[in-house]
């Protein structure tokens, strides 16, 4: 067991740190959600749409600098990400419309929800794009 911890030891720590910015992001997200559709009454899914450009700027920054340790910002990494985060919002969106309407469990509650089905594959797609 141990032989495969120090085999994966890299890569398990950038999943880590990984899901430690995302968590930092999405608390962030949230807060920004939250006015958004709270405090300035847009519709759930404006919101959501605003938050997420936001998100993905941030969080390819973030993860290219402190997960990945990419010391070169580019546009064509850039540009991979953005259709990553595109991807998962979709995803994440077409969750979100789930729980809102067929599990009824409101928009205040579903996108809080939603990325636990996403993290895991935006991460190695995220990966082999930056470490590219």
């Amino acid at each position: 067991m141990s032989t495969i911890l120090k085999k994966y030891r890299h890569k398990i720590i950038e999943y880590i740190k990984f899901n430690i910015i995302g968590i930092s992001n999405f608390v962030i997200s949230q807060g920004i959600y939250l006015t958004l559709f709270i405090y300035f009454k847009l519709h759930y899914l404006l919101a959501y749409t605003i938050t997420s450009v936001i998100s993905i700027t941030a969080s390819y920054i973030l993860n290219s600098k402190y997960t990945f340790k990419e010391k070169k910002y580019s546009y064509k990494k850039f540009f991979y990400s953005i259709l990553i985060y595109i991807f998962e919002y979709i995803l994440n969106m077409g969750v979100i419309v789930i729980l809102v309407n067929v599990f009824k469990l409101g928009e205040i509650l579903s996108p809080i929800i939603a990325p636990t089905f996403t993290t895991p594959p935006i991460f190695l797609l995220m990966r082999k794009v930056i470490k590219k």
